[in-house]
């Protein structure tokens, strides 16, 4: 059975090209190296991009969206399998996050907004309170978009907010080689 990566990232492209790049290649190596995909299930910006990618290149999906974002989120009216060779609908985001959670072996965080922001954090409340374990957490910052994140968690550790052993919980993925090397160790 393959093992399944949690990709959160936006369901807008953002303005940079770089950063649709950058899903497609997330895509395409978490397909080259056997992994499949949990996600939010949008078919839209990076999300739909690094999905759509995966497919292509032997990945599944599994899509888990809540019922109120599926006319926002999804464009085909038959849920087309270009994006979720497997959608999972939910009553709301609680739901949705909990099973994204259990069926994921590791986590990669790619560009987004304040959606990403929240399951990323999310996830790392979780390892930190010991309800996610033995999972690993990537977060993509190949040209430098979470670089104000990166920062904003080490103000919080010098302000003694958090331990220095917070920086444990995640990996910071600057390059396609880090993110081989991260795909490797699950």
């Amino acid at each position: 059975m393959k093992k399944k990566i949690c990709v959160f990232g936006g369901s807008k492209s953002g303005k940079n090209i770089e950063n649709i790049k950058t899903s497609k290649n997330v895509g395409q190596i978490i397909a080259e190296n056997n992994f499949d995909i949990v996600f939010g299930g949008g078919e839209n910006g990076i999300m739909g991009s690094v999905s759509e990618t995966a497919i292509r290149y032997g990945s599944k999906t599994t899509g888990i969206i809540p019922n109120f974002l599926i006319k926002k989120d999804i464009q085909e009216t038959r849920y087309s399998k270009k994006y979720n060779t497997n959608l999972i609908i939910t009553k709301n985001m609680h739901e949705r996050k909990q099973i994204m959670y259990q069926k994921s072996n590791a986590f990669l965080i790619l560009p987004g907004g304040v959606g990403t922001l929240d399951e990323c954090f999310e996830v790392l409340t979780w390892c930190q309170l010991n309800q996610i374990v033995n999972k690993k957490v990537g977060i993509i910052n190949f040209n430098n978009f979470w670089d104000p994140l990166i920062y904003l968690i080490r103000h919080l550790i010098k302000e003694d907010y958090m331990g220095e052993y917070n920086l444990n919980y995640f990996e910071e993925l600057r390059n396609i080689n880090s993110l081989k090397i991260f795909l490797k160790d699950i």
